[in-house]
């Protein structure tokens, strides 16, 4: 994996386990609501403290000893935060998702990435629609285990189960850029430009979005223009079987960008040059039945976007991805000023949209 990847990538960190409940002792509890309290101050070797005594008044409070694990793994204690885990499991017939990936945080803590892809694994297998789950096993098979492939996979059930995830769209979009797969790359970069339009996460994924879009195009004359197609995608242009095979897309994007410089388009701004390209893009992947296609992005993204012309939101979404610059683009802060009504409305159709399961 590229490093500059990688550290965006380890950037994201592994998804905070979610605290559990559980029927505790009126004392005890108040000496964990008291550690949760000063854990979320920035306090956690307070934490631990309290959720030690509470363990001393309570023995079997599970609570306090996931909490305490939570912390140990926080703190970098990760053979403690091990301990704890190893005994939660084994002692409780319903310990939660959470669990698994505080212990397999712990494990990738202690350098042990293939343990804690296992734990994260035998998590899943009892918890398959846990999202943080996924996540974490994505980031460790993208930094830690070189599997690209695997990572793209986890990455994409993450998304599946939580469809508004920032953080899964941004390691998905990444992935997907690193292997070469452009139309998948760009569709997660626009879902995730689309949850998250602002902050400096979105000004440098705006930048790769542009640069990705426009790739294999350049002016090289005042009337000529050079497309340049990767072999790989000519390869694999005509193949069928073959999940997200977006080569066809592909090469129609990139003609699609050549038409910026012709006489009909040249004096268009470059958002209008953007509707345009997400139009023919959309519109080809509609045509080409993503219900007869094989893969997660076909069968899961596509038609996310494909609804979302047919509403006639395209427009809305192409200047609406662009807020993070919009102080220094005239035409988008103009746009966005004057149509707060039409982005409010796309936002909620949005919101409201029927993900796959």
């Amino acid at each position: 994996m590229h490093t500059t990847y990688m550290a965006l990538l380890l950037a994201l960190g592994l998804s905070v386990a979610t605290r559990l409940a559980s029927a505790q002792t009126t004392s005890s509890q108040e000496l964990v609501k008291q550690g949760v309290a000063l854990y979320d101050q920035g306090k956690p070797d307070e934490a631990v403290l309290r959720y030690k005594e509470a363990l001393k008044q309570d023995p079997a409070n599970t609570t306090a000893r996931y909490e305490l694990a939570l912390t140990y793994n926080a703190l970098g204690r990760n053979e403690e935060a091990v301990a704890l885990s190893k005994q939660i499991l084994k002692q409780e017939a319903e310990p939660g998702p959470s669990i698994y990936s505080t212990y397999g945080n712990a494990l990738d803590g202690l350098k042990k990435p293939k343990e804690a892809a296992k734990v994260y694994q035998e998590g899943l297998k009892r918890y398959p629609n846990d999202g943080a789950l996924h996540f974490n096993l994505g980031v460790t098979q993208a930094t830690a285990l070189n599997q690209p492939a695997e990572a793209i996979g986890s990455m994409q059930q993450s998304v599946r189960c939580r469809p508004g995830h920032a953080n899964s769209l941004n390691a998905l979009a990444l992935l997907q850029q690193q292997e070469g797969n452009r139309v998948p790359a760009l569709l997660a970069m626009l879902r995730l430009l689309q949850m998250e339009p602002t902050g400096q996460r979105a000004e440098a994924v705006l930048a790769r979005f542009d640069k990705l879009l426009g790739r294999g195009v350049e002016k090289t004359g005042e009337k000529a223009v050079t497309i340049d197609i990767s072999p790989e995608t000519l390869k694999n242009a005509g193949k069928k079987g073959r999940p997200d095979n977006f080569s066809a897309a592909d090469m129609l994007l990139s003609m699609s960008g050549a038409m910026d410089y012709s006489e009909e388009n040249k004096d268009k701004t470059p958002t209008e040059q953007l509707i345009r390209k997400l139009d023919a893009l959309i519109s080809v992947l509609d045509e080409l039945h993503p219900e007869k296609q094989e893969g997660f992005t076909w069968q899961y993204l596509v038609p996310y976007f494909v609804e979302l012309k047919k509403q006639g939101y395209l427009p809305a979404l192409a200047y609406a991805v662009q807020e993070s610059r919009a102080t220094r683009t005239p035409e988008v802060q103009t746009w966005l000023a004057n149509h707060t009504a039409t982005v409010e409305e796309f936002r909620s159709w949005s919101a409201a949209y029927a993900w796959p399961k």
